[in-house]
């Protein structure tokens, strides 16, 4: 292939990555079918990454970016607090109903970790880099909108987390749409609810 960057390499291993894991899954991910993906060779595999955990790694991070960063657009424009909360809701949902597969996949990484002894701290942190995201966002809901919460920004996060982890899992194995969104609604009415007063007030 042309000559490009380590940098450029290693994003698109990580997108080789996703595809393949979301098609044959997990266990069949094997880095020569990563690199066949992306056509390229097994030495810039390891060129690129010192592990398969890494990739992993990788893989969720990357995943974990495609849902935030739009949220974070959402949550950093103008608007109310409740326009922000549920935008930014939205827009991760929007992601899950159109990038079932991709979704589908963080569970079975979760899963295959688990199972792995290689893997033992893999499932340890991709959770916490939902919590990181998900208190990256709480964070940036209270800056913009000018409010403080009324619990701590920690235990919201992990509520955060587990809301939108269990409403993702149950509607990708339900499959209900409509009950998914007004669960959702639920959500956003209760993270709401929670929001104190401007600390300047």
């Amino acid at each position: 292939m042309a000559r490009v960057s380590a940098d450029e390499r290693r994003r698109l291993l990580v997108q080789a990555a996703i595809r393949v894991m979301a098609r044959d899954g997990v266990a069949q991910a094997t880095t020569r079918s990563i690199v066949a993906e992306a056509d390229m060779s097994l030495g810039t595999f390891h060129y690129c990454f010192r592990s398969k955990e890494e990739l992993l790694e990788q893989v969720i991070t990357t995943i974990t970016s495609h849902t935030l960063a739009p949220a974070l657009e959402v949550i950093e424009s103008s608007g109310t607090l409740e326009e922000k909360l549920r935008g930014g809701l939205a827009s991760y949902w929007q992601h899950v109903l159109d990038n079932p597969d991709e979704h589908r996949l963080t569970y079975e990484l979760t899963q295959y970790a688990t199972r792995n002894p290689a893997l033992a701290e893999f499932a340890r942190k991709q959770y916490r880099s939902y919590l990181d995201a998900h208190t990256e966002v709480i964070e940036a809901l209270g800056a913009s909108a000018g409010v403080t919460w009324t619990v701590d920004e920690a235990v919201l996060a992990r509520y955060v987390t587990a809301i939108v982890d269990g409403l993702t899992l149950l509607y990708l194995n339900e499959g209900d749409t409509e009950m998914a969104g007004a669960a959702i609604e639920l959500a956003a009415a209760q993270i709401l609810a929670l929001a104190g007063t401007s600390p300047t007030a």
